[in-house]
């Protein structure tokens, strides 16, 4: 309201929106970031997660992709990119860019837990859980983006991960 023309005032709005599961708002937010800052990696970021939540994959994936040429060294970009590609079945690429986030960021628990999901589905247990442990032990190392009650969830997640994989494994 006190400054309309603040494109990631309208980016957070956008993240707010999609919190709320309102879609189309949260993608109008992210498009007006957009075209107030056309190089806003969070505009980009967050309309790409956007589109592949409403089914446009392709779509969301090249938002990520220009999201990841806007900021090339941050890592929560390069690892939704990688999970992007995943969806496409791009192994190569998929592989590139979440190793490419754990080097950017070695504390960022996401790429180690996108890749033991790819895992999970690859059957490839003990890597998943490997990588999955090492995802949970990092994970209050977001305490400063997210608040306590997500970051409980996002440990429930890992966890009930972690026995879906340790089932499936016969343990």
């Amino acid at each position: 309201q006190f400054s309309p023309r603040n494109a990631q005032a309208w980016a957070l709005k956008g993240f707010l929106l999609s919190a709320r599961n309102q879609w189309d708002e949260a993608n109008q937010a992210f498009q007006k970031a957009i075209e107030l800052d056309p190089a806003l990696s969070n505009g980009w970021l967050g309309r790409g997660l956007i589109k592949i939540r409403v089914g446009d994959k392709a779509g969301g994936r090249e938002d990520l992709q220009t999201a990841a040429a806007l900021e090339p060294n941050r890592s929560i970009l390069r690892s939704y990119l990688g999970k992007a590609f995943e969806h496409d079945g791009d192994d190569a690429n998929t592989g590139r860019e979440l190793t490419l986030a754990r080097h950017l960021d070695s504390s960022d628990p996401t790429p180690w837990f996108y890749s033991a999901l790819i895992l999970r589905q690859q059957l490839r247990y003990n890597e998943a859980i490997a990588d999955l442990e090492k995802s949970a032990a990092l994970n209050d190392n977001r305490q400063v983006y997210r608040s306590r009650f997500l970051l409980d969830q996002d440990q429930a997640v890992r966890s009930a991960s972690l026995a879906t994989i340790y089932r499936n494994a016969g343990l």
